[in-house]
């Protein structure tokens, strides 16, 4: 059977525990308040007992010494005044003298007697004197008038803590019946959903995560739409030029030239190189990105690419200068990710650097790290636009990216990470955009 307090909002959850809480306490104090009152009575009207036990004790053994014996004496006592707050207790625990009649003949127990006084006589006889406290209207209507401001003062505190406790409780509850409905209204897909932080609390930080959250599946979202429309983009355009000339081939409006199935062969390659570009990213995302760590030279790495690439960035009007410091540690990475970085990141700045222009690369040392620096004398990227231009499609100038499809920066990145380095990317103040990455160096053996 389900438990029934599931069904219960969490508002009354707290309500009714807190009501538990002030009705357990009222009682309890309630029982030890009465109970220290009517003890410390008791010892109070004890204590004004003492002296007459202690003088009828006294009349008694006279009594005794008078008249040789005590067979007397309840006649004796009857005679006086019934006032006397005492009972005179046989040798046999029997009560021979009371102030009410009807305890005259009563057996006494052990417990009884403790508080009694004995009389021993020269006969072996011992006699009990036990004080007596019958009910005294004065007594009684004060206990009833003490137990009545108990409980008038206990629901009374009991009422303000209730009222206290509610407004306590709705002021936690608030917030969180805010964030429930803001948690659906963004479960539906309304990421523009935010909460007020009133307070720097555990439930004010709650709602400022929540509207942090919030952003960041925005954002996500917009990137994720962005990225699909830029994909469709992407793969549309040399999708349909393949179509339109294989369909021109067809039907004989396109010459089946050379020149034509090298066009179609560009065009392959460019879709080709862009499933690639997705799957890797993919990878990186999972956390199966394949890395195969060798120790390796980095400048020989870099002097492999600068023979490869150099030539073709000369062809197109842009002169690449490498300055590679020597007698740098071997670093425990996969050749040909870093390979990959540096080719990315050289055409991306040959890409946006003018005819006539010049692209440095450098390598050395930064601490215990190496430093890769690729920097062009191009027009450089937008301060808005330099903390974004590692997301996938993002496109900070249409003209700096023409021709690519945003994921090179990507890739880099999601590499250079992988080798547990940093990339990031900068302006240099004489003009161009810089890209730089760090990578850690091999431990010592």
């Amino acid at each position: 059977m389900r438990n029934p307090l599931r069904r219960l909002s969490f508002q009354t959850k707290l309500l009714a525990s807190f009501l538990l809480v002030i009705l357990l306490a009222t009682a309890a104090g309630y029982v030890f308040i009465n109970a220290s009152v009517q003890r410390a009575f008791s010892d109070f009207t004890g204590r004004s007992f003492t002296t007459q036990d202690a003088m009828l004790v006294g009349l008694i053994v006279q009594y005794y010494e008078e008249t040789g014996s005590l067979d007397g004496l309840v006649s004796w006592l009857t005679r006086g005044a019934r006032d006397r707050p005492v009972l005179l207790v046989d040798p046999n625990r029997k009560v021979v003298f009371a102030p009410e009649e009807r305890l005259i003949g009563r057996t006494l127990s052990e417990s009884d007697l403790r508080n009694g006084r004995s009389i021993a006589l020269p006969t072996g006889e011992i006699w009990t004197v036990v004080p007596y406290r019958g009910e005294n209207p004065l007594e009684t209507a004060f206990l009833r008038a003490t137990r009545a401001a108990f409980w008038f003062s206990g629901l009374a505190a009991s009422a303000a803590a209730l009222l206290l406790v509610f407004f306590l409780v709705r002021q936690t509850t608030s917030p969180l019946r805010q964030l429930e409905a803001a948690s659906e209204r963004v479960a539906r897909g309304d990421f523009s959903e935010r909460v007020e932080v009133r307070s720097s609390d555990e439930i004010g930080r709650l709602a400022a995560s929540f509207n942090e959250m919030a952003t960041s599946l925005k954002v996500s979202e917009e990137t994720k739409q962005r990225m699909i429309a830029d994909i469709s983009h992407d793969l549309r355009t040399p999708i349909a030029a393949v179509r339109s000339a294989l369909e021109g081939l067809r039907d004989g409006l396109i010459e089946p030239s050379p020149e034509t199935f090298a066009s179609l062969h560009d065009r392959v390659l460019l879709l080709a190189r862009l499933v690639a570009d997705l799957h890797q990213l993919a990878l990186a995302d999972a956390g199966q990105l394949s890395i195969e760590r060798r120790a390796t030279d980095v400048a020989e790495l870099v002097d492999g690419i600068v023979e490869t690439i150099g030539i073709q960035m000369e062809d197109g009007g842009v002169a690449l200068q490498a300055s590679v410091e020597r007698e740098l540690p071997p670093l425990l990475l996969d050749a040909h990710r870093i390979e990959q970085v540096l080719l990315n990141l050289l055409e991306n700045a040959a890409r946006h650097t003018p005819e006539g222009g010049r692209v440095d690369l450098r390598v050395g040392r930064q601490g215990t790290d190496v430093l890769v620096s690729v920097c062009d004398t191009g027009s450089g990227i937008p301060e808005q636009d330099l903390g974004r231009v590692f997301e996938r499609f993002y496109r900070a100038d249409t003209a700096r990216q023409s021709g690519s499809a945003g994921l090179g920066l990507s890739i880099a990145r999601a590499l250079v990470e992988a080798h547990g380095g940093r990339i990031w990317a900068e302006n240099r103040p004489e003009g161009g955009a810089c890209f730089s990455f760090t990578l850690p160096t091999l431990p010592p053996a």
